[in-house]
C-alpha cells in the first residue's frame, strides 16, 4: 500500500512539473471521454435499462398475422379467444389508443390516453402510487366512469394534489371518478402495429367500457365483442413462469389454425406474432444509438492515440532519467508501474473532467435528440453512467500509458548515460508514426461514414413527398361520443370547420383528412373492384383509407391528375363516391381509367363507390418510404370522429393560430386544438432522426480529423528537431529550404497517405454496417470515399507544412555548434 501511495504522489508532483503537457492531455481525453459518457447515458436508457415493469422478460406483445401483415391490429373476438385459450399466459391484456378532451375550467386540453381492459396493470405488474389501479368486477358489463392518471399529469395539471383521489373530472363532457396515480416512472409509449417506434405514452387510462373489451376511438357504447372484422386493439401478455417465447409462439399458431378452422371467412390464413416487449419499444432505434456509440468511441481512441504520442515524446525526454533509476537498481516492473500510475493518474482526471462536461451538456444534447426516440425521460448521469466512464478513464489510461511505458521502462545505458547534454536520441519514432497512421486511418473512417449519412439527408431532403409543405397550418381534433354520437354529425361539424377557417381573412383553403401526410396512418381496408372475383387472402389488395373533406388537396397542392375533387355536394344523399390516389389508381385499374369505375372498401356490407378521381402520390410514411395506394371517401358521406386540418395562408402560418383557436371555439367552445404547428414542421420532423445522426456523427468526424492533424503536425515538429543537426548539414552541403521543405512534407505525406490507404480500407468494411440508415445513396459510394480522401490529404498537408516551413528556418552554423 505504501509503494502505491508513493507511486501515486510521485505521479502527481511530476504532473504538476509539467503543466501545459498535463492540461493539453487532460482537455484532449476530457473531450472523449465526456462524448462517450453523454452518448451512453442515452444508449443505456434506451437500451440497457430495464423497464419498470418486474420479470419484464416474460412480458410479449401479440399482433395479428396475415399474408400482407406480418403484425396487425387484433379484432376484440380474436382477442378473447386468445385470452381463453392462451393457456400459456399469465395473464393477457387489451388495450387501445385514446385522445380525451378534458375539460370543466377556462382550459381545455387534449390529453393522450388508452382504454384498457381491466387487467391491464395486473398483467404489467405494477400497481398505483397513488390510489388503485382497474380491478375486475364479477359479472359487470356496461361502462364504468373511472380513471387513472399518470404521475405527469397529476403534477402538471393538478398540481401534485393527493386529494385527486376520489374526485370527479370531465372527459368528452363525461364525469370521470379519479381512482388512482401512475408512479413518475411508469411509462407506455403508443406501441402501434406499423410503427417502428413507439412515441406519445398515455397520460390517463380508462377501463373498457363493455365486456372487458376496449373502445374503437370515442366510439364508447359500441359492443365489438363478437367482432372479428374490426381490428384495433393492441394485446400485451405475459409469460407464465418457464414459458420460452418459442413455445408460447408455437400454442399461439394452434389457437390461430383453431380459430381458422372455426371461422375461415374472417380468420383465413391468420396467425400470431409474438413480440418481446422490450424490443417492441425499442424500435428500429438500436442500430442508429450504436453507430453513434461507434462513432464517439472511434474519437476517443484517437484522442488516446494523440496522448500517447504526448507521452512518448514525454518519455524520451526522460530517457536519461529512467536509465540513471536502472542504473541504480530500479527494475523494468518498478519503472513501468510508476509511469502507467502516471497515465492512469492523468486519465481519473480526464474522467472527472469528462463527466462533469457531459452532465453540463446533456440538456443540449437532449434538445437535439428526435422526440420519437422511446424512453428519454429517463436519460441521466446515474450509477451505470459512472461506471462506464470510470471503465473508459481506466482503459485509457491503459490504453495510451502502456506503449510509451514499455519503451522508457528499457533504457539504453550505455547510449543515453554516453549523450552529452545537447545531445538527442529519437527513441520511439517508429510507435509514434504508426500512431499517427492509426488516427488519420481512423478520421477518415468516421469522416466517410458522416458523409454516407449526410448525403442520406441531403437525398432524403430532395424527395418530392407529393405536396407543398410552404405556409401551411396544420392541427388535429377529436369528438367526444356523447356529443357527436354518428359519423353524419361527426362529418358535418369537420365540414363546418373547414369552412369556417376557410374564410378566415389571409387563408386560401382549408380542409381535413384522416391523417395528413408524412405522419403515418393505421387504418386499411381490402378493396374488391366491380366485376372482378373478390382477391385471395394471400394478394396484397388493401389500400390505405382516409376521409376528407372538401378543400383538402387544394390546402396541401396535392395535384388532381384526372377526374374531380371531393366537393360539398357529396353527400349521404347522393351516390358513394371515393377518389384514388395514382398509386391505387394502377394497382386497381392497371389496364384502363379508373374515373367511372365501381369498387367496394372492406366487407360485403359496405357500399359500392364510383371512383370520380384521381390525384398524385403523397408519402405517409416517411420520405423514405415509397408511397402507398390510397383511397379518399367524403366525410359527409362516411366519417370517423378525429381529424387532422391543413390550411394554406398568405400570412405566417402560426399567427393564424388564435383565429383558428376562436373558428373552433364558435362551433364548440370545450374542444380543444391538437399538435398545432405548421406543414413545415411536420416535414422537419420527419427527416429528425437522420439530421440528428449525421449531425453528431459529423461533429465527431471533424473532431477526429482535429485531432489526427495536430497528432501529425505534432510528430512532425518533433521529428524535425530530432533531426536538426541532419538538415544543418544538409543545408551547409548545399540543400536548399525547397529540398527541406519537400522532405519534411514528404516524410509527413508519406505517414498521411499510408493512414489514407488503411482508412479506405476500413471503411469499405466497416461502412455496410450503416447499409440500414441510408437512403439513395451506396454504403461505398466512389464521391464520399475520394472526395473524403483528398480532404484528409489535404488536412495532412497543411498539418505537415508549418513544421516543414520551420525546418527550412534552421541556421547550419547554430545547428551544428550546438552538437
Amino acid at each position: 500500500m505504501s509503494d502505491v501511495t508513493q507511486d501515486l504522489r510521485l505521479s502527481l508532483r511530476m504532473l504538476s512539473r509539467s503543466p501545459v503537457f498535463t492540461v493539453v492531455a487532460v482537455l484532449t481525453l476530457a473531450l472523449g471521454i465526456a462524448a462517450n459518457t453523454a452518448i451512453f447515458s442515452v444508449v443505456n436508457a434506451v437500451l440497457l435499462s430495464p423497464l419498470p415493469f418486474p420479470e419484464q422478460d416474460r412480458l410479449v406483445m401479440a399482433w395479428s398475422r396475415t399474408p400482407a401483415m406480418p403484425r396487425w391490429s387484433v379484432a376484440p373476438a380474436n382477442f378473447l379467444d386468445w385470452r381463453a385459450q392462451g393457456d400459456v399466459f399469465e395473464g393477457l391484456a387489451a388495450f387501445s389508443q385514446l385522445h380525451v378532451s378534458l375539460s370543466g375550467d377556462d382550459m381545455p386540453e387534449r390529453l393522450r390516453g388508452a382504454s384498457v381492459s381491466a387487467n391491464y396493470f395486473q398483467v404489467l405488474g405494477v400497481g398505483a402510487a397513488l390510489g388503485t389501479t382497474f380491478q375486475p368486477v364479477a359479472g359487470e358489463t356496461g361502462p364504468r366512469h373511472v380513471v387513472v392518471l399518470s404521475h405527469g399529469l397529476w403534477k402538471r395539471r393538478f398540481g401534485s394534489d393527493p386529494g385527486i383521489i376520489g374526485r370527479s373530472i370531465r372527459l368528452d363532457e363525461r364525469s370521470h371518478e379519479v381512482v388512482g396515480v401512475m408512479p413518475e416512472r411508469f411509462t407506455l409509449p403508443d406501441i402501434g402495429p406499423r410503427k417502428t417506434t413507439p412515441t406519445e405514452p398515455a397520460e390517463l387510462w380508462i377501463p373498457a367500457p363493455l365486456h372487458d373489451i376496449p373502445q374503437l376511438g370515442a366510439n364508447a357504447g359500441m359492443d365489438l365483442s363478437q367482432s372479428r372484422d374490426t381490428s384495433y386493439l393492441r394485446v400485451l401478455g405475459r409469460l407464465k413462469p418457464g414459458v420460452t417465447l418459442e413455445r408460447a409462439s408455437a400454442a399461439m399458431s394452434a389457437v390461430a389454425r383453431r380459430l381458422e378452422q372455426e371461422y375461415p371467412v374472417s380468420n383465413l390464413h391468420s396467425g400470431v406474432t409474438l413480440v418481446p416487449l422490450r424490443e417492441q419499444i425499442v424500435g428500429d432505434v438500436r442500430p442508429v444509438l450504436w453507430v453513434l456509440l461507434a462513432a464517439v468511441g472511434l474519437v476517443m481512441a484517437i484522442a488516446c492515440a494523440n496522448v500517447a504520442n504526448l507521452f512518448l515524446v514525454r518519455a524520451a525526454a526522460r530517457r536519461q532519467e529512467m536509465a540513471v533509476r536502472a542504473a541504480l537498481g530500479a527494475g523494468r516492473g518498478r519503472m513501468m508501474r510508476q509511469l502507467l500510475t502516471e497515465s492512469l493518474v492523468l486519465a481519473l482526471l480526464a474522467g472527472a473532467l469528462g463527466v462533469f462536461l457531459a452532465a453540463w451538456g446533456l440538456d443540449g444534447l437532449m434538445s437535439l435528440v428526435p422526440a420519437e426516440l422511446p424512453r428519454l425521460g429517463e436519460v441521466r448521469v446515474d450509477e451505470r453512467v459512472l461506471a462506464f466512464a470510470l471503465c473508459v478513464s481506466l482503459a485509457t489510461g491503459v490504453l495510451f500509458g502502456l506503449l510509451p511505458a514499455l519503451q522508457a521502462s528499457r533504457p539504453d545505458l550505455n547510449g543515453v548515460l554516453r549523450q552529452t547534454g545537447g545531445g538527442k536520441l529519437a527513441g520511439g519514432q517508429r510507435s509514434r508514426d504508426a500512431l499517427v497512421v492509426g488516427e488519420v486511418a481512423l478520421a477518415l473512417v468516421l469522416l466517410i461514414g458522416a458523409g454516407l449519412l449526410l448525403r442520406t439527408l441531403w437525398r432524403l431532403q430532395d424527395v418530392d413527398p407529393g405536396f407543398r409543405e410552404e405556409s401551411v397550418l396544420t392541427w388535429s381534433l377529436s369528438l367526444p361520443a356523447d356529443k357527436y354520437p354518428d359519423e353524419a354529425r361527426q362529418g358535418a361539424f369537420f365540414q363546418q370547420v373547414a369552412e369556417r377557417v376557410a374564410s378566415l381573412p389571409g387563408v386560401k383553403s382549408a380542409g381535413a383528412a384522416t391523417d395528413l401526410p408524412l405522419g403515418g396512418a393505421n387504418i386499411w381496408f381490402d378493396v374488391e373492384v366491380e366485376g372482378r372475383a373478390p382477391p385471395s387472402p394471400d394478394e396484397s389488395s388493401n389500400v390505405g383509407f382516409q376521409v376528407v373533406t372538401s378543400g383538402y388537396f387544394q390546402s396541401l397542392g396535392i395535384p388532381l391528375r384526372r377526374g374531380r375533387e371531393v366537393t360539398v355536394l357529396d353527400t349521404r344523399a347522393t351516390q358513394p363516391v371515393v377518389v384514388l390516389n395514382e398509386s391505387a389508381a394502377r394497382r386497381f385499374f392497371p389496364e384502363g381509367e379508373a374515373v367511372g369505375q365501381r369498387l367496394r372498401l372492406g366487407d360485403s356490407s359496405t357500399p359500392w363507390l364510383t371512383v370520380v378521381g384521381v390525384v398524385g402520390d403523397t408519402r405517409y410514411d416517411g420520405p423514405d418510404k415509397d408511397a402507398r395506394p390510397e383511397a379518399y371517401v367524403p366525410a359527409l358521406q362516411r366519417s370517423l370522429f378525429f381529424m387532422s386540418f391543413a390550411a394554406r395562408t398568405s400570412l405566417e402560418p402560426l399567427a393564424l393560430a388564435g383565429s383558428v383557436r376562436s373558428a373552433v371555439a364558435a362551433l364548440d367552445k370545450d374542444l380543444p386544438l391538437s399538435a398545432l404547428r405548421t406543414m413545415e414542421q411536420r416535414v422537419e420532423a420527419a427527416t429528425a432522426r437522420p439530421r440528428f445522426v449525421s449531425l453528431l456523427v459529423a461533429v465527431f468526424a471533424l473532431l477526429s480529423l482535429l485531432l489526427a492533424g495536430v497528432g501529425l503536425s505534432g510528430v512532425m515538429a518533433y521529428s524535425a528537431r530530432q533531426r536538426t543537426r541532419e538538415i544543418g548539414i544538409r543545408m551547409a552541403l548545399g540543400a536548399r529550404p525547397s529540398d527541406v521543405l519537400r522532405m519534411v512534407l514528404g516524410q509527413g505525406m508519406r505517414l498521411a497517405l499510408a493512414g489514407v490507404a488503411l482508412g479506405l480500407l476500413g471503411a469499405w468494411a466497416l461502412t455496410r454496417v450503416l447499409s440500414s440508415q441510408l437512403f439513395g445513396v451506396s454504403a461505398t459510394d466512389p464521391v464520399v470515399f475520394g472526395s473524403l480522401s483528398v480532404l484528409v490529404a489535404g488536412v495532412a498537408l497543411l498539418a505537415t507544412w508549418l513544421p516543414a516551413y520551420r525546418a527550412t528556418r534552421v541556421d547550419p552554423q547554430v545547428a551544428l555548434r550546438a552538437e
